[in-house]
């Protein structure tokens, strides 16, 4: 059976272009895999992880951005340790990323007051919760007052939620890509700055 090897199986020049490929078609299909992206931050001494909705990838200024309540754990561990990581795959390609970078907080800036603007009624729900995500109850319960409980609320009264909303823009510094394949897996490391990037093979 013959198998169709991709460009970038040999060609070490054309994966970051195939990763931004993926993280940006992400954005606007949800099938896409790399749009649930497990993020990795670190909380005293350990790693704490998640699955994140992926809600921009801007290549030119190498920054990958999601939504989150700022009374989350989360944010608590990036105002103290402010090293981000993302980790990719998607199954049909079988590629693996993972991506290192520093992450910003913006809170009731312009940034984050346009992607409030964008942001849709039953995405502006999760932000209506009364308790902060995480915290400990006596019952099961969603959070939410009782009156939103199986609906969505109007436009207009969703607005306070900005108060708990937040946008995490994290500059990635590094990528690790890993292709999984029949005839032999191929690993690479890219390097980022501001004026160019190197890539290097590593052993699978």
């Amino acid at each position: 059976m013959n198998i169709k090897i991709p460009n970038y199986y040999n060609d070490k020049d054309l994966i970051l272009d195939e990763i931004w490929t993926l993280l940006s078609r992400s954005i606007v299909d949800r099938s896409e895999d790399f749009r649930l992206p497990v993020v990795i931050v670190n909380k005293n001494n350990f790693s704490d992880g998640r699955i994140v909705v992926l809600r921009g990838a801007f290549k030119e200024k190498r920054i990958l951005r999601f939504h989150t309540d700022l009374r989350s754990s989360k944010i608590g561990a990036l105002k103290t340790n402010n090293n981000i990581y993302f980790l990719f795959y998607n199954k049909k390609r079988k590629i693996q990323v993972r991506a290192k970078g520093v992450a910003t907080i913006h809170y009731k800036n312009e940034i984050a007051e346009q992607a409030w603007k964008k942001t849709q009624v039953i995405s502006r729900k999760c932000y209506l919760a009364e308790q902060a995500p995480g915290s400990i109850s006596n019952i099961p319960n969603s959070g939410y007052p009782k009156e939103l409980e199986g609906k969505n609320p109007l436009i207009k009264d969703t607005e306070i939620g900005f108060n708990n909303f937040c946008v995490i823009d994290s500059k990635i510094n590094e990528m690790e890509w890993l292709y999984l394949a029949s005839q032999g897996h191929r690993r690479a490391l890219i390097k980022m700055d501001d004026n160019k990037y190197s890539t290097e093979w590593l052993t699978p």
